[in-house]
């Protein structure tokens, strides 16, 4: 029970400093055009979030010994993709959510061309923040390759394609936990958040084998354990296996995993004890 604490007290300082990174972030960009279109990106963002996303890719740059701004920049710029991409799923023409997060839904407060606006608003930030933070040459070269691969992962192979899956399975009755629609739209952005803790590490041909394992398999737990909070029906020794998985991958780290590990306990605890659960 200590250490479930301590793992909680822990990620919540990491998710107070991508709250106010994201604050910031959106503040100034409201700065420079205020008007319901920034707002709704304000209100899509801000508020009651796990912020599980950018909180991986800080662990990760922690584990490999790295800290500084620019895991953060690029945890961010997959948070504000993922907000994005809520937007837009709740739309009435997609998954019409009425609520998101306990509160209504981007297009519920603001009307429909607000959201859609605000989701292309959201994106533009996510792409352009990679480019505008402060950092070396080599840096840049590094976040210009992430921001690359930040946006194949929302194009028609990616994210898009993964929506165009859950419209059909939808549409012909079939489960809306199909696994391809996770391997689409969830793990990407899980990968990615892996991807840009590792931005600033020169990691051997084994490390990257790890690290690409662990953000797929973090994604498909994190996909079984919301499935399960929402009240589909997921075996329960499959989420467990999918968890042993993860921290087999994590292992070779040895002590510097502990970061990694307190991630993966917070997941694990919110698949056990069912509580309160927001994306």
């Amino acid at each position: 029970m200590k250490t479930h604490l301590r793992s909680q007290a822990s990620i919540a300082l990491d998710r107070c400093q991508v709250d106010e990174y994201l604050d910031r972030l959106l503040s100034c960009e409201a700065s420079r055009s205020n008007g319901v279109v920034q707002e709704a990106m304000r209100y899509a963002v801000l508020g009651r979030a796990q912020r599980v996303r950018p909180i991986l890719a800080l662990r990760v740059a922690r584990t490999l010994g790295r800290r500084g701004p620019l895991p953060l920049c690029a945890g961010c710029s997959v948070e504000l993709l993922h907000c994005a991409s809520l937007i837009i799923d709740d739309l009435p023409c997609m998954d019409d959510a009425p609520v998101r997060r306990d509160r209504p839904s981007v297009h519920i407060k603001f009307g429909e061309a607000a959201a859609v606006l605000a989701a292309f608003g959201l994106v533009a930030l996510s792409a352009r923040l990679l480019v505008e933070v402060e950092a070396t040459l080599l840096e840049h070269q590094r976040l210009a390759d992430f921001q690359i691969e930040l946006l194949r992962s929302l194009d028609c192979s990616g994210l898009i394609a993964g929506q165009a899956l859950d419209l059909q399975l939808a549409d012909n009755r079939y489960p809306r936990t199909d696994c391809r629609v996770t391997e689409l739209k969830t793990v990407p952005l899980f990968q990615l958040a892996v991807a840009g803790g590792a931005l600033c590490s020169d990691l051997d041909s084994n490390e990257e084998a790890l690290l690409q394992c662990f953000g797929r398999e973090f994604g498909l737990a994190f996909q079984m354990t919301d499935d399960l909070l929402d009240g589909e029906s997921i075996e329960r020794n499959l989420l467990e296996d999918k968890f042993s998985t993860l921290r087999a991958a994590i292992s070779p780290f040895g002590p510097r995993s502990r970061e990694l590990e307190e991630l993966l306990d917070y997941l694990h605890a919110r698949a056990t004890t069912q509580g309160p659960y927001v994306q």
